[in-house]
């Protein structure tokens, strides 16, 4: 029945397409019959003579024959308007038909066997999509593994040579694990892991190298091509438990510390809570006693990674006991502060120069250049042109420019209270700009002998309040005091803490930490002076100052 309805429709179309071909080529032989009729009256009358009496029997020749054309294009049109309605309504009637057809067809009963519903057994699409990736991306196992642990003062490259590496690949994995992995900070204990793989030859090929830290991050070089290996890092699974150390100071600090069982990263940051009222060479006492709270990273084996993060430290400095607390406030920073909610660290972390080397000190002195005694407002510090200039502390950049005698110069603004000036530079940094915020470290700009100077040095200056003062003596501490509701928030997580150092099971006691963890790459130990080396003729160095060259005098 579908196939005599589909017939049908296709002959309903061909007469409507034969009707309308009709109806054009009888409108187009019209067109043409009147187009001449026209062309024949034309001329006619302009053969006549115009007269009078034949312009009048012109004009009325005319008015009868356009009359003639206007009733036939009347009546053609609308014969035509006649012809597109019905052939829409044909149209609409043949739609309306199908319409009605597929209806029917939906409303009967299936007389047919339905088939039935088959559930193929097909994987899920994660499945599907992790199987393509394994033929994309095939794992190879390697057929041997072979384990050795570094051992002080040995290096990666002989590891990897007792293993059987080529010289070829033991640079190509350097270079790879390089990318991911500082190689001098590698520890004694740390495990490395050498796969191979079985080939045709009696010869096994490399696969990959694996180096796993205490911590137990293992960075691995795998080899993707002949002459390519692609570096990787899995982190390990941690778990952090809150614990807290006790001592007492019978020496240096660190080693004391390590012995009462805090990491080596808190021991750190312990120093640096504290770094300028308490200074740990020399403030620290014997007898003396400190305590912390830390958070503590343990391995996948239960054994301590020597990581954590520092929650609450106390130092009884003769007989006066110091503390510090982390605390985040409602703005997200988080900082150490004492007991009354006051930030008292150093505001200075470093000095300008790595390798300090202090050429004119602060006060009055006779001018290299001018010749006669001025006050020196700053400290100088004698270093080759192009040394980095850091910043020893946060603060604003607000001042960058050529000054006068200083040359380049910059002014930080480290609080409302203190900045520092850096004079004489030799350029700066690409990034130093007024308006630039910068942290303990960021480089500021390079060593040079710009302005009145008479060779490479930094001309270091400290500003109090608009005062210039000796940059070297002072022991600057960073106030910051909590207030409000912030001071509230505060109190209540200092009483917490206290409780649970009160309590007798708050914190769990911290165990002492394995043997130290000696770097693998360490410097050769200096060889002690004998008797020997001492009646040894020792040649005389010249000696480089900011100013000038000189040789030492003889004597």
């Amino acid at each position: 029945m579908m196939d005599n309805t589909t017939d049908s429709s296709v002959n309903d179309t061909q007469a409507q397409t034969t009707c309308l071909q009709s109806i054009f080529r009888s409108t187009k032989g019209l067109i043409d019959l009147i187009e001449e009729n026209a062309a024949d009256i034309v001329a006619d009358d302009m053969a006549d003579e115009l007269t009078l009496p034949s312009f009048f029997k012109s004009v009325s020749k005319i008015r009868f024959h356009s009359w003639s054309v206007f009733l036939a294009g009347t009546l053609f049109g609308a014969f035509s308007a006649f012809g597109a309605f019905k052939y829409a309504s044909l149209q609409k009637a043949s739609d309306q038909i199908a319409e009605n057809l597929i209806q029917e067809r939906i409303a009967e009963e299936q007389t047919l066997t339905p088939i039935a519903d088959i559930e193929l057994p097909l994987p899920p699409a994660e499945q599907v999509q992790e199987t393509t990736e394994n033929e994309t991306l095939p794992v190879l196992e390697p057929d041997h593994l072979e384990k050795f642990t570094i051992k002080p003062q040995q290096t990666l490259s002989a590891v990897l040579k007792q293993g059987g590496l080529t010289n070829r690949e033991m640079n190509l994995v350097i270079a790879a694990l390089s990318d991911i992995l500082n190689l001098k900070q590698i520890q004694a204990g740390s495990k490395v892991e050498i796969g191979k793989m079985n080939t045709d030859t009696e010869e096994k090929a490399l696969l990959s190298v694996t180096v796993e830290d205490r911590r137990g991050n293992r960075y691995t070089a795998a080899k993707t091509d002949e002459d390519l290996f692609e570096a990787s890092l899995a982190e390990p699974e941690v778990e952090i438990k809150t614990e807290y150390a006790e001592g007492t100071i019978s020496g240096p600090f660190i080693p004391n510390a390590k012995a009462a069982g805090i990491p080596t990263n808190v021991i750190h940051q312990i120093i640096w809570s504290f770094d300028g009222p308490v200074d740990f060479s020399r403030d620290l006492r014997k007898g003396d006693k400190f305590t912390a709270v830390f958070q503590k990273e343990y391995n996948k084996e239960g054994h301590p990674t020597g990581n954590g993060a520092l929650l609450y430290a106390s130092i009884n400095l003769h007989s006066h006991v110091h503390e510090r607390y982390l605390y985040k406030d409602s703005k997200n920073r988080e900082d150490y502060y004492d007991e009354t909610g006051k930030i008292a660290r150093k505001l200075f972390t470093m000095h300008p120069l790595v390798k300090p080397r202090q050429t004119s000190k602060f006060g009055q002195r006779k001018h290299p250049i001018l010749g006669y005694t001025i006050m020196h407002w700053g400290a100088d510090f004698g270093a080759p042109i192009g040394t980095p200039i850091r910043a020893p502390g946060e603060g604003t950049i607000t001042q960058a420019l050529r000054k006068g005698s200083y040359g380049y110069y910059v002014q930080i603004k480290h609080n409302s209270e203190y900045s520092t000036a850096y004079g004489h530079m030799s350029g700066f940094h690409k990034l130093t700009k007024v308006g630039r915020k910068v942290k303990a470290g960021d480089v500021i700009g390079y060593v040079g002998t710009t302005g009145r100077s008479t060779g490479p040095h930094l001309h270091w200056e400290l500003i109090k309040n608009g005062k210039r003062i000796d940059p070297v003596t002072q022991r600057i501490t960073a106030q910051r005091k909590l207030t409000g509701d912030e001071l509230k928030r505060f109190y209540a997580e200092r009483d917490r803490i206290r409780d649970n150092l009160s309590g007798e099971i708050a914190y769990a006691k911290a165990e002492p930490l394995p043997e130290d963890r000696k770097p693998a790459y360490q410097e050769p130990k200096p060889v002690k002076k004998t008797a020997q080396t001492k009646t040894k003729v020792k040649k005389k160095a010249t000696q480089k100052t900011a100013a000038r060259y000189t040789k030492p005098s003889k004597g």
